[in-house]
């Protein structure tokens, strides 16, 4: 119970902080960079030398890492993104209802049961999608306004937890998954660094120390998330059915509490109908 609560308290922190990053003025791109930075020395520090084997490269999985890690760079931007311009709880939200895109993937993929809860919740979970990011009258957004930004953070995160599903399910066992998540961190801070360094040269700025502080903090919260959940999901007597909605609705609930009371978010009558659909999808989807 320990990890999960650790786990829920970690994912929560990562979505105030960026909040706190967005009203302190701290750039999060840097602050993004720098995070990858301290999950891939943590990451070493913790499992040592021996997830590293000198072959690593020849690895089936190698190039999904690769690509798992280009995608921790977009779906980090985003959840920032989404959360200076919207709401943690809908930044929240966003992201917890992803799920229904792994889901749907399993389904097609590895032949999952596909039963009238998980078809439920799927459509829930757009009913709930499209409410947080709609406007108050309830009309839709352009692509390139800040309604869009929950819409792409959902597919962002829906694929990329369908990509690590799929890996793991063909090629990675209880050695390679931390090897592979370790590469993956390690690729989001060559990918993510060499996009800040082309930024500053092409316009002739410097990192600032407050930027990079802000990242060292978060990269401690976002490197808690993952290594708690996985914590979790190895604890004997708790099945992964039971684990994902508990997390998922308690980074809602916790998030949403949190943004109220530390950052005086209002929640609308609109926003209030998002979340509780959106919990209840995340229970049908995982029933």
């Amino acid at each position: 119970m320990i990890f999960l609560l650790l786990a829920v308290l970690c994912s929560t922190g990562n979505q105030l902080l960026f909040k706190v990053f967005a009203r302190s003025g701290i750039d999060i791109f840097t602050a993004i960079v720098v995070n990858y930075a301290v999950c891939v020395l943590i990451g070493f520090g913790s499992a040592g030398p021996a997830v590293w084997p000198a072959a690593i490269f020849t690895q089936e999985w190698h190039f999904y890492s690769l690509v798992q890690g280009g995608m921790f760079v977009v779906c980090l931007v985003l959840l920032g993104l989404t959360t200076a311009r919207k709401s943690v709880a809908v930044a929240s939200l966003a992201t917890r209802l992803s799920v229904a895109i792994p889901t749907v993937a399993a389904f097609l993929l590895y032949g999952d049961l596909l039963t009238i809860f998980k078809i439920s919740g799927i459509l829930a979970s757009l009913l709930a999608l499209y409410l947080s990011s709609s406007d108050r009258a309830g009309n839709a957004t352009a692509f390139n306004s800040p309604g869009m930004l929950p819409i792409s953070l959902f597919i962002a995160y829906g694929l990329y937890a369908a990509l690590l599903k799929f890996v793991q399910e063909k090629f990675l066992n209880g050695f390679s998954y931390q090897s592979y998540v370790l590469l993956s961190f390690l690729a989001a801070f060559l990918i993510s660094a060499a996009l800040l360094a082309w930024r500053l040269l092409k316009k002739k700025e410097a990192c600032h120390w407050r930027d990079m502080l802000a990242g060292l903090v978060l990269g401690c919260s976002n490197y808690g998330a993952v290594y708690f959940l996985i914590r979790a999901l190895g604890v004997p007597g708790w099945q992964s059915s039971q684990i994902f909605p508990t997390v998922s609705i308690g980074i809602v609930s916790l998030s949403t509490l949190g943004a109220w009371a530390f950052f005086h978010e209002k929640l609308s009558r609109r926003l209030i109908w998002a979340l509780a659909i959106g919990i209840g999808s995340i229970v049908l989807v995982n029933w």
